[in-house]
Order: structure tokens, then C-alpha cells, then sequence
């Protein structure tokens, strides 16, 4: 699988009880994605994701409890804390006309209303009620709030965000 054919979904918390469930929090607390698929990949930083056949998937407060083929213990279980966990884009429903997955931002460059280039988008941060922007320029990584954004023009890949007074700034 391609980076392009896989989406990020969440994290691995933790492992859960003595045979080998992981606690997944995802990045949309609304999701119901692992609901709807046979699997997904587990990645380790920027290695290689590797594929896990989903024996069992429940909803709880803190995300998902999710048993895995052939992880049976805790041990096991416990060595896939931190992963990211990435679903096949295939499986996921295709977004209504106007909507994308935030993840797809991810290499859009960022204009401020003013027209100024102040980065590009390197990662989508969960954040509680409202994702991040990482916004990386030559100088430094900034952290813009969906709720900044104004406009994305999908053709150019461009995002026009509404930027405050000091929000690209170096700290002096």
C-alpha cells in the first residue's frame, strides 16, 4: 500500500487486559471507521506500516478496544503502543461535494489572506475539540487551528488561512 492509498486514523494508547487488545484512540473522536473494516496498518514513526486483521472492534469511551489476529498477549499487545493507525482509503465512504479528510491537506501550501506563503501543511494534529495544522516553513513548525482556515482550493492545493498578529513569528 501506497502512502496515498492509506489514511491515518489514530493512535495505539495502550494494550488493554492479559490477551493482546490495544486501546486506539482515534483522531476524530466521531468516527465509526473501524467499524467498517476488515483491517489495518500499524506504523512505527515513518517505517513501514505493517497490515493486522481486525478479529474484534468495540466502541468505548476512550476510543476503541481492538482484538488483532495473531497478537494474543499483552506482551505483544504492549509493543504497538504509539503506533499510527492507518485504514485503506478504499474502505472509507468517498466525502460529500465540498468536504475532504483533513488528512488529505497534508502538502497543501499555506497563504495567509494577504497572499503571503507561510508554509506547508507536514501533518494533522488531533487537538480535542479541534484538529491542527503542523505548518512547516524553513524557519520553524507552527500549529494552525482548523478554525483559521478560509478557503482550500483543491485544484492548486492552496489553503488560505485568516493568520493572527505573531502566529508565524520566531520567539526572540
Amino acid at each position: 500500500m501506497t502512502r496515498e492509498e492509506l489514511l491515518a486514523i489514530g493512535r495505539v494508547a495502550r494494550a488493554h487486559g492479559v490477551r493482546g487488545r490495544i486501546l486506539l484512540v482515534p483522531y476524530n473522536a466521531d468516527s465509526d471507521s473501524l467499524t467498517h473494516v476488515p483491517g489495518l496498518w500499524l506504523r512505527a514513526g515513518e517505517g513501514e506500516p505493517e497490515r493486522f486483521e481486525i478479529a474484534r472492534a468495540e466502541r468505548t469511551a476512550q476510543g476503541y478496544l481492538i482484538a488483532l489476529e495473531g497478537v494474543i498477549d499483552r506482551d505483544t499487545a504492549a509493543q504497538l503502543r504509539g503506533r499510527e493507525a492507518l485504514i485503506e482509503r478504499g474502505s472509507l465512504p468517498v466525502p460529500d461535494e465540498g468536504e475532504m479528510y483533513a488528512a488529505d491537506l497534508i502538502g497543501f501550501a499555506v497563504v495567509d489572506q494577504g497572499g503571503v506563503q507561510r508554509g506547508v501543511v507536514a501533518d494533522v494534529e488531533p487537538a480535542g475539540l479541534q484538529d491542527l495544522l503542523r505548518v512547516r516553513n524553513a524557519e520553524r513548525d507552527s500549529l494552525v487551528p482548523l478554525a483559521l482556515l478560509k478557503e482550500i482550493d483543491e485544484a492548486r492545493r492552496v489553503i488560505v488561512i485568516d493568520a493572527p498578529e505573531g502566529l508565524f513569528e520566531l520567539e526572540e
